[in-house]
């Protein structure tokens, strides 16, 4: 008997309540993905576009659609007059490039 290697198909509201067990989970998202056996960049996709903003994560990042840059401010300098800086991009798919 020959199986299927079709995906199945979520609706917009499985995939809403997938997100918000996601939020719940102490997983990470790779591992909660793959325990659900889902891609995380479908997860990432789908909770973008269901507008959801992640615990941590300020509505300023999330919502700079248009492409434009957004002042930061200035990056402050400690005591030994070095900067201190900590950045970390998300790069989608559970890729962070950290520089420091």
């Amino acid at each position: 008997m020959a199986t299927s290697n079709r995906r199945a198909r979520r609706s917009r509201a499985q995939w809403q309540g997938l997100i918000e067990r996601a939020a719940r989970s102490p997983l990470s998202i790779g591992a909660f993905c793959g325990s659900e056996g889902i891609s995380t960049a479908s997860f990432y996709s789908w909770r973008k576009r269901l507008g959801v903003i992640p615990p941590g994560r300020a509505v300023a990042e999330t919502t700079a659609e248009d492409g434009a840059f957004r002042e930061l401010g200035v990056l402050g300098t400690d005591v030994g007059g070095s900067t201190p800086w900590d950045i970390d991009l998300e790069l989608g798919a559970g890729l962070v490039l950290r520089l420091r």
